[in-house]
């Protein structure tokens, strides 16, 4: 059988996490050969996992992919994390330079309960129903009602 048309061998597909990989031999849907562009790897993935970008990269360790990130932090304000040890020790940088060590789990609740916060914050902003859209106050419904009256009344005198 032949191989789909957008899984032929050089095809290219963007990961959520790792960059992009290249087909390099199609078996079938659920055995397909790929490599990464980054480091290299090789490995076989199924095709519905590849296209929808669920490929990882054993090769690089997880921790790594989150240098860079920032985060507020109530004690020392904001944080970037420059580096993820062995032991699960991260190296973080406050604005001023100064240079911190955490340990991976800690700086991981950190991060759950800014990303909770931020939904919470989000939840609270849009309105919940479409009468929540349409909030309006007493006067304003008193005179929608007269309003309404008067149309359904119009002509019957």
């Amino acid at each position: 059988m032949d191989a789909p048309l957008d899984m032929v061998n050089g095809a290219k597909f963007k990961t959520n996490k790792h960059g992009y990989v290249t087909v390099v031999d199609y078996y079938n849907c659920h055995t397909v050969i790929v490599a990464f562009d980054n480091t290299g790897n090789v490995r076989a993935i199924s095709a519905a996992k590849l296209r929808s970008g669920l490929v990882t990269d054993r090769t690089v360790p997880p921790e790594s992919i989150m240098v860079g990130e920032q985060f507020e932090s109530a004690k020392h304000g904001l944080l970037t994390i420059t580096q993820v040890e062995s032991d699960n020790i991260v190296v973080l940088t406050t604005v001023n330079g100064e240079e911190i060590r955490m340990l991976l789990p800690t700086v991981q609740k950190m991060k759950d309960k800014l990303e909770q916060l931020n939904a919470a914050r989000n939840t609270q902003k849009s309105p919940a129903s479409l009468s929540d859209l349409t909030k309006r106050n007493k006067k304003t419904k008193e005179i929608n009602n007269m309003f309404n009256k008067i149309l359904k009344d119009y002509g019957k005198y």
